[in-house]
């Protein structure tokens, strides 16, 4: 994995130009801040995760989540395989408090019981790069943003001309993934096209059942740009999916026929322009998310239905080399509907961000934002972030941050559980991290955090005998904290061998100083990747999980998964591969009661025309 820290507030992911998704990593430069510009490794401040194209190809894993989770600090759990429902946690704190964009497409969805994105449908076909920003970014995303952002972008060529690519693969569970992507750039834009499709007969999602799980989808993806004039750039980004899959009761396989199955279509468009105007480039923005899932148990169907549209502006005036100031504004509506339950939410924001460097050693990050929600009134979020250099090959960094998580449509309006009366989540974090680089790529890193959450929003049992079962969701008193330290590093060991690892230790307690559920107090990672010379590489990980709490009753057992990918280049345009998940065949669980995947094995090939 390819490791980037940033400094500023956050990233420029939601309202920046669709150009400013390409990077280049041999130059060692991030976008990081919402002015969109690129920042010097050793002139950043808050923790940045980078995975990179070439990194999705050598990852041994199906799923993105599974990729994500051998960061540091992040950890994924699903209930069963391809199709079930995926969550990640970022430092303890679980999918509530993470926004998710596509392409700059906010796809969390808002027809959750709690508005997040479900991972469990999505593979690594398709994807070009990551970017997942650890801490709180309330201060210019807004709700929700607590754990972090999380970034996928597709690929522009950067060169003139045309460029096509295909994949297929098939192997365990019955499975096959084909995809295939085009893209073009002309001297004034460029645009692209990716399809991808994934089919598999699975295995049983629930540990006490015995039938498979299947699991279908589809998946477009499209990004272009144009450039009108020399100030005025054009944008446009879009996102479908459509999957069916198969799932299981809380009891196991259900009766015959076994007909649980969930239906998901996700809808996203993007469209913004971008005008230089003198000292100040103003970029106007607007998007439109849809979510519907109908899921059939029992010869009974329930649909779920979300939609989001939303308006953003956003000026970047730069006063010097040495300050920016970026400001804006945005405007969003959320719809929600479930048979008798629906309803809808405004929320208006303003903000303003101060990038200032008063010396070649110091680089500061202020940035301020100001919410106004249409049920409980105003917010306000706030964000300090510094990065110091005490040499050429060490930086130290520093982040302070408050953030709120609205309560979600379904928390406020469900017939049974719903209280209108509910007030946002409110936090505090901390970071505080240094960064030696070794030379030669190889460096070491170390960071502790610290996040506390009030007015955390629970589901409380009212009466759960006799029947019927009630419950509401409700405020509770205290204060929820995750802190802990995280450790990585990368060594290469000379031009054919890299070393990496890193370890997690999360200390993530509830108000009542109960463990937090499905987050482990220890998580560790070691890898070895590898180029044999003559057109041969390949990977090989080993990832350990220690100490949960249980779920249910029900014990979660350490576990040790390793992982390996082996590949080899036909020519310099076909590459034929391996993949090995869980090489020794653990037996484990990441959510109680549902089975992850033995041991599989994977072949494929891909090529550039």
């Amino acid at each position: 994995m390819t490791r980037l820290l940033t400094a500023t507030s956050a990233l420029a992911l939601l309202c920046g130009p669709v150009a400013a998704q390409t990077f280049d990593l041999g130059e060692i430069t991030i976008f990081t801040n919402r002015a969109g510009e690129a920042t010097e490794l050793d002139r950043t401040g808050a923790t940045v995760e980078i995975v990179t194209e070439e990194d999705l190809r050598a990852a041994p894993e199906t799923r993105l989540a599974d990729v994500l989770a051998t960061l540091p600090g992040v950890t994924a759990s699903s209930n069963g395989g391809l199709g079930g429902t995926a969550s990640l946690r970022i430092r303890g704190l679980g999918g509530k408090y993470i926004k998710v964009l596509v392409d700059g497409i906010d796809v969390t969805d808002p027809s959750q019981t709690q508005t997040q994105f479900n991972w469990g449908n999505l593979t690594t076909a398709g994807v070009s790069r990551i970017e997942l920003l650890k801490g709180s970014a309330s201060s210019v995303y807004g709700s929700r943003a607590i754990a972090g952002v999380v970034n996928i972008t597709t690929r522009l060529p950067e060169e003139p001309g045309t460029e096509a690519e295909a994949m297929v693969e098939g192997g365990s569970y019955d499975t096959w993934r084909a995809g295939a992507t085009i893209a073009h750039r002309g001297d004034r834009g460029g645009l692209s096209f990716s399809l991808n499709r994934v089919q598999t007969d699975g295995f049983s999602a629930r540990a006490a059942g015995t039938e498979p799980d299947g699991f279908e989808a589809w998946q477009l993806n499209f990004l272009g740009e144009y450039q009108a004039t020399d100030a005025l750039t054009l944008g446009l980004s879009g996102f479908y999916l459509d999957a069916e899959g198969d799932f299981d009761e809380f009891g196991g396989d259900g009766a015959p026929p076994f007909d649980e199955v969930a239906d998901t279509r996700n809808r996203g468009l993007r469209a913004h322009a971008e005008l230089a105007l003198g000292t100040v480039t103003h970029t106007l923005s607007a998007s439109y998310f849809e979510a519907d899932r109908l899921f059939t148990s029992n010869g009974i169907d329930t649909r779920f239905d979300g939609t989001r549209t939303r308006f953003d502006y956003q000026g970047v005036y730069q006063q010097s080399a040495a300050m920016t100031f970026t400001f804006g504004t945005d405007w969003e509506e959320e719809t929600f509907e479930s048979g008798a339950d629906s309803g809808d939410t405004e929320t208006l924001g303003v903000f303003g961000e101060l990038l200032y460097a008063p010396n070649d050693a110091l680089d500061l990050s202020m940035s301020l934002r100001w919410d106004d929600h249409s049920e409980f009134g105003s917010n306000l979020s706030g964000r300090l972030a510094a990065a110091y250099r005490l040499s050429d090959a060490t930086t130290i960094r520093a982040v302070a941050a408050t953030g709120f998580r609205a309560p979600s449509l379904y928390e406020l309006n469900s017939t049974l559980y719903g209280n209108p009366a509910l007030e946002p989540e409110e936090s505090l974090s901390f970071e505080l991290g240094i960064e030696h680089q070794l030379g030669g790529g190889s460096f070491i890193e170390a960071t502790a955090f610290h996040t506390e959450i009030d007015d955390l929003i629970q589901f409380v049992t009212l009466t759960s005998f006799p029947l019927p079962f009630t419950g509401q969701y409700r405020q509770v008193p205290g204060t929820s904290t995750s802190q802990g330290i995280e450790l990585s590093g990368e060594w290469v060991l000379d031009d054919r061998f890299t070393l990496f690892g890193n370890y997690t230790y999360t200390d993530a307690e509830d108000a009542t100083g109960a463990q937090l559920l499905r987050v482990p107090t220890h998580n560790a990672l070691l890898g070895l990747g590898a180029e044999f010379g003559n057109g041969w590489g390949g990977d090989l990980s080993v990832h350990h999980v220690a100490d949960r709490a249980a779920e249910f009753g029900v014990p979660l057992d350490d576990y040790t998964v390793v992982n390996a990918a082996l590949r080899y280049d036909v020519s310099d345009r076909v590459q034929a591969y391996m993949r090995l998940e869980n090489l020794f065949d653990e037996d484990y669980q990441t959510s109680a009661g549902y089975n992850a995947s033995g041991r599989a094995v994977y072949f494929g090939v891909r090529g550039t025309f």
